[in-house]
């Protein structure tokens, strides 16, 4: 672990006081992170240590804190986590303050969209779709605090959806994620006893990815004597469809009046060349506020960069799969450390061609779908429904799934059992499992046949298992494989079974198997984005938190970066946040004319001549033909 040798700047980070506020105003790769831990290093280490907690939004941001943390003795045990799973755990130290369906459940990705989505549709006779909108519409009430409503939704629309949503949400005892900060934060304003909030300093990091709700969030937390330290860059500010902004942390000093005003300006990521690209971009916007330009460090190389057009769409495929190959085999950089950047991907529209074409030079690709498919798996959904069976056997959810995955059970005896629990106000699985007692009444023969089967089995197995009441030694995941091995029931993806035993190192000792169970997705998640061995292809939003030594940034065409109707600013923020993840390479690339699905996207031009996004035109950076400029450096 290199020695840490702190700037002028953030030496000057390092004398914070922890219980005065503060905001660290960090550009890309100046260190914003390294000073954090120092700094809780110097706390931890005094005589009177006091107690911190770390938070930030995105879970990529918290990964890369948190390698950083754990490399000091220090700071080891102080994982940083994200405002929703935060929520969570003051939640779940307070169960009966926020008034959510307990125990606090929270639904996955495929519980929303098999079972929430579908169930809900079939009450209110409206599609799937529909009430996917209508859940976005909500959960934008909660992030911005705002009683602004979409003028195409009815005030009868929007009303019988929130009825049979309140009734559906405690019928399946499932909570929103969206939901989480707001629930938080109304419960603090209802009580002012809650446990788990004792912390005197709270560091924030990705402070600009915060909305009105977090914000406010924070606000209430700190009117209970918490100090806050706020880390971020109002130019990397790029959340807005999750109603943040960066007028967030610029307005950090007069909301938290007094407070210590720090500015890391000495990028140490990246040399001039990357460094006066990326400027030139983000200085384009006249609506920013005005500030000193980052400097390279002495250290830093001036690094390489070049604007490279193509004939078309396959042309630049085919050229990045080129400079790809390159880099790996003349500039010694692993596959894993070049990005693709797509400012979006709808369908894999620009992914599918470039990845084929570094197929074609023999060179692999992550999936970053990998953790999805994974839990998508019925052999891996089933098995995670009867764990959690064993922490609460009552779980509607899972019952629901387990329905959902079994063979000629349809919709209809859902609705059935969804019926009986409306009507004798009890949960999904209570229900269920009342209904079996009495042999599933009026109920379709065979999906009554197959429920009952369906239960027996779950029941005289759960019957057989002991579940420990604290952590096994070998771990929640080394446990739950060897009961799965053991079972003819259950036959998880060896993937999964990996998976399990992986998230034991990243999980606290103190976890319940339930609170295991609830974070095996998201951590996936980490650990997929976090240990990638191939090329990382991904949107530009996708990219926030990472670094690595190459970047290629495609696609850059007016209409697709900025896209039509999009606000321009965070557009250019988000060009800005793509083009500063590289350490030594930058390129980035356009074709001139696109046919096929690619010419759809954004501003649709199909076959018609491209211009170089808008952004980069007049810049530091003059365009050059791609094949020409391949042939010339790597000949």
């Amino acid at each position: 672990m290199p020695e840490f040798k702190p700037t002028s700047e953030q030496a000057a980070v390092l004398q914070h006081e922890p219980t005065r506020h503060g905001r660290i105003l960090a550009g890309p790769g100046t260190g914003k992170s390294a000073t954090v831990v120092a700094l809780l290093t110097r706390l931890l280490e005094g005589e009177t240590p006091p107690r911190v907690k770390m938070l930030t939004f995105t879970r990529a941001a918290t990964g890369e804190l948190a390698s950083k943390v754990l490399e000091h003795p220090a700071t080891a045990a102080l994982r940083p986590s994200t405002v929703h799973s935060f929520s969570i755990s003051v939640l779940l130290h307070n169960p009966d303050a926020a008034g959510l369906p307990s125990p606090l459940r929270i639904a996955d990705d495929w519980e929303n969209k098999e079972i929430i989505w579908p169930s809900l549709a079939r009450r209110l006779d409206i599609t799937p779709t529909k009430v996917k909108y209508l859940f976005q519409e909500l959960a934008s009430g909660w992030e911005s605090l705002s009683d602004h409503q979409d003028e195409r939704v009815t005030e009868e629309e929007r009303a019988r959806f929130t009825g049979a949503w309140l009734e559906h949400r405690v019928i399946f005892g499932y909570t929103l994620l969206s939901e989480l900060p707001h629930a938080l934060r109304n419960a603090l304003r209802e009580h002012r006893d809650l446990d788990g909030l004792d912390y005197e300093l709270l560091i924030v990091d990705e402070y600009q990815d915060l909305n009105a709700c977090d914000l406010s969030l924070l606000r209430e937390i700190a009117a209970r004597g918490t100090a806050v330290l706020a880390a971020g860059d109002d130019d990397q500010s790029i959340y807005s469809f999750r109603k943040a902004a960066p007028e967030g942390i610029r307005r950090f000093p007069e909301e938290y009046d007094p407070a210590s005003v720090y500015g890391l300006s000495v990028a140490q990521r990246f040399g001039g060349e990357i460094l006066e690209w990326a400027s030139y971009v983000i200085e384009g916007d006249p609506d920013r506020p005005k500030k000193a330009r980052l400097t390279p460090a002495e250290s830093c190389e001036p690094g390489t960069v070049a604007l490279l057009g193509f004939a078309g769409e396959k042309a630049e495929a085919v050229g990045i799969a080129k400079i790809v190959r390159r880099l790996v085999d003349n500039e010694g950089i692993h596959p894993s450390d070049v990005l693709i950047l797509l400012r979006s991907d709808h369908n894999r529209t620009f992914s599918k061609p470039i990845r084929a074409a570094l197929e074609e030079v023999g060179l692999e690709c992550s999936n970053p779908e990998l953790i999805r498919e994974l839990f998508e798996e019925p052999a891996n959904r089933r098995t995670i429904a009867w764990l959690r069976l064993l922490t609460a056997p009552c779980d509607s959810l899972a019952w629901a799934t387990l329905l959902r995955l079994e063979q000629g059970i349809g919709p209809g005896f859902i609705d059935y059992v969804y019926a009986h629990a409306h009507k004798q106000g009890v949960s999904f699985g209570n229900a269920l499992l009342e209904l079996s007692e009495s042999d599933f009444p009026n109920a379709p023969v065979s999906s009554a046949s197959r429920a009952r089967d369906l239960i027996r089995g779950v029941r005289s197995w759960a019957e057989s298992q002991h579940v420990p009441e604290d952590r096994p030694d070998k771990g929640w995941g080394a446990w739950a494989t060897e009961i799965a091995d053991a079972s003819s029931h259950l036959e998880p993806t060896n993937d999964l079974r990996v998976l399990l035993v992986e998230i034991d190192e990243i999980t606290p000792e103190e976890d319940s198997l339930e609170r295991y169970l609830g974070q095996i997705q998201p951590l996936g998640k980490d650990l997929s984005l976090a240990r990638s061995g191939g090329v990382r292809i991904m949107t530009m939003g996708g990219s926030k938190g990472l670094t690595v030594r190459a970047t290629i940034v495609a696609g850059v065409e007016d209409g697709i970066i900025p896209r039509p109707n999009a606000d321009a600013a965070e557009e250019r923020r988000l060009l800005y946040v793509a083009m500063t993840r590289a350490r030594e390479h930058l390129y980035c690339t356009f074709a001139r004319r696109r046919r096929g699905p690619t010419a759809r996207a954004g501003a649709a031009r199909v076959n018609e001549r491209r211009q170089v996004s808008q952004f980069l035109r007049g810049g530091p950076v003059d365009p050059e033909d791609g094949e020409e400029y391949i042939k010339a450096r790597w000949s």
